[in-house]
């Protein structure tokens, strides 16, 4: 019997220190497909039998570091994380969970001694406004677990046994492409890029594709996969930027740096002496969310290679690695029964376009803008965007931070305050995200990761969710447990069932004063969120003489050693340091006020 499989890309956007929420959106993603499949192999008969694959993990920034995360967690027994219905007493495995071992104890209770700290700092060098060394710490411990955890001897249904991983990166030193033309005349032009990627395949052997290698018995690459996961979270200037070495191959072999098969070995240079495909390319990178935050797109691109040349699901008229983007984006809507969800902690919101006045031109004014503008359109390609973000079909889905009782969206999430660096502050900010992600993807499991049963079998639609949809029809038990009726009368089945749900999801409409009305869809057995303690006052007064201490220190790094520049620069430094470190917390403790985090 044909087995009715639908296949899931999940894409990690950037995160800061909120990596503690997408993490927990992770950890109960694991534990929902972990209970079902068990109920699936016990041959429970009310439970839908067909399956999810996740085939892809990838992201940016701290999103990259979770998908790294995943990409070997999900291989092994998890011992996922509970919180009582008090909202404070919560058990988990600190070391063996490895999503809340990373993201929520990280090296310490709170890391803001250790960002303050100076051993970084030499004379002539900073490297980063903050200390990134609990990065390493954090990095050493995820390599402990890879070498210290074998993965299952089965692998998990839900997982492809060659699941692929990538980590964009900024890449600061650049690849350089060499432009060419049929005309004798034409001079010999360069260009360099800086968008990259760090690519993976669980896989003991090389494939010829430009994928890293990497498996339980082949650990070859993981040094490339830490120094990768470390480059792509190296928040621009707050952090330090990160060095990635890989043989050159991995670089000349993938179709991701042949742009559309218009470049080659011969005209992709990785630098002077590298020749031969296991030389060394040594790069240094910053933030990969600079150039790619949310790498939907790309998802979607190696989801459907994955589904060509690995299932041979998907038959296509062209050679994907050597297609122009149009024809791609034509080939990406043949992606059938498959999604990509996209788990962003700082998704756009609304803004108002202010209108220019004459001081807009205003250097003060207008540099911070251009930066601002410059840095928006930098991650932000409105061709990809605009084929994503396609609300007529089913083949992108969103988690993101959702709370009652905030004042705006964006301040669901504690570890969203101070830019995103709010969670490195203190570690109960932490906890309190990573109990929101999984509270958020629970909710998204059962109210609006689903489709409509009833699509007709000739919409496009249909073809999209047509394994799910088997998975339900002729069993109205299934439809029955899971199943619930939007307000548009519409019978709504989820893809990936939680067995925990105790009845269906219930339709309440409230009627509004102004005439309006209210629909909300109520769980009867939600998690429970964590009840988070706000911040002492006080609680920024002890930091101020090692933030005061850091500042000086990166102020006299600049000595140089000619005498009238140094007294100068420690003049200086004596005056500056205590303003500010007095105008940053008064900004850190603005923020928070707003947030409702601090009495």
């Amino acid at each position: 019997m044909e087995k009715n499989v639908f296949h899931l890309a999940l894409c990690m956007a950037g995160s800061i220190s909120a990596g503690a929420y997408t993490a927990g959106v992770i950890d109960y993603l694991h534990e929902a497909l972990e209970n079902w499949q068990k109920e699936k192999d016990n041959g429970n008969p009310s439970v839908p039998d067909h399956d999810v694959v996740i085939d892809l993990l990838g992201g940016a920034s701290g999103g990259g570091i979770t998908a790294a995360l995943a990409f070997f967690g999900l291989r092994n027994d998890v011992p996922h994380a509970s919180l009582g219905p008090d909202g404070k007493d919560y058990h988990v495995d600190k070391e063996q969970n490895i999503y809340w071992r990373t993201w929520v104890e990280m090296t310490q209770t709170d890391v803001l001694n250790e960002l303050l700290a100076e051993q970084d700092i030499q004379e002539g060098f900073i490297p980063s406004l903050l200390n990134a060394g609990f990065v390493d710490e954090v990095a050493e411990t995820f390599k402990r677990y890879i070498q210290n955890n074998n993965p299952k001897s089965t692998i998990p249904t839900f997982l492809n046994a060659e699941a692929e991983l990538f980590l964009t990166l900024f890449n600061i030193t650049g690849i350089k492409y060499k432009l060419r033309s049929k005309s004798p005349a034409t001079t010999e032009q360069f260009i360099s890029e800086h968008r990259d990627i760090s690519h993976f395949r669980w896989s003991d052997k090389y494939e010829n594709d430009g994928r890293m290698e990497i498996s339980s018995e082949n650990r070859k690459n993981l040094q490339a996969l830490l120094d990768s996961a470390k480059a792509t979270g190296a928040f621009p200037v707050g952090l330090k930027a990160r060095i990635v070495e890989r043989e050159a191959k991995y670089i000349w072999d993938n179709p991701y740096f042949k742009k559309n098969g218009k470049f080659d070995r011969e005209s992709i240079n990785l630098g002077n002496g590298i020749s031969k495909e296991d030389h060394i390319y040594k790069t240094v990178n910053g933030d990969g969310g600079t150039a790619n935050n949310e790498p939907i797109e790309l998802c979607k691109e190696l989801l459907l290679n994955i589904r060509i040349k690995h299932y041979k699901d998907i038959q296509t008229d062209v050679d994907l690695d050597n297609s122009n983007d149009a024809e791609k984006t034509l080939q990406k809507r043949k992606l059938t029964d498959s999604s990509v969800i996209l788990i962003d902690p700082f998704p756009s919101l609304d803004y108002d376009l202010k209108v220019p006045d004459d001081r807009s031109a205003n250097l003060l004014d207008y540099i911070p803008k251009f930066v601002s503008a410059l840095n928006s359109q930098l991650i932000f390609d409105a061709k990809d965007a605009f084929e994503a973000y396609d609300i007529n079909n089913y083949g992108l889905h969103i988690i993101a931070p959702s709370k009652d009782g905030v004042a705006r969206p964006d301040h669901a999430i504690a570890c969203g305050s101070l830019g995103g660096f709010g969670g490195f502050f203190k570690k109960e900010f932490r906890i309190h995200d990573f109990f929101l992600g999984r509270h958020n993807c629970q909710s998204f499991l059962r109210k609006y990761f689903v489709v409509d049963l009833n699509e007709p079998d000739s919409s496009e639609n249909y073809k999209c969710v047509e394994s799910v949809i088997r998975g339900y029809k002729n069993h109205p038990d299934r439809i029955a447990k899971y199943s619930y009726t939007d307000e548009q009368g519409r019978t709504l089945v989820p893809i990936i069932p939680d067995i925990t749900i105790k009845e269906p999801i219930r339709l309440e409409k409230t009627q509004n004063a102004d005439g309006t009305k209210t629909i909300r869809y109520r769980d009867p057995n939600p998690l429970p969120l964590y009840k988070l303690d706000k911040l002492d006052e006080h609680f920024f007064a002890d930091y101020r003489d090692l933030l005061k201490s850091r500042i000086r220190k990166i102020i006299n790094s600049l000595i140089d050693g000619r005498w009238p520049i140094d007294v100068a620069i420690n003049a200086v430094s004596k005056i500056l340091d205590d303003k500010i470190a007095d105008k940053a917390l008064d900004y850190v403790i603005k923020d928070l006020k707003e947030r409702d985090l601090i009495k």
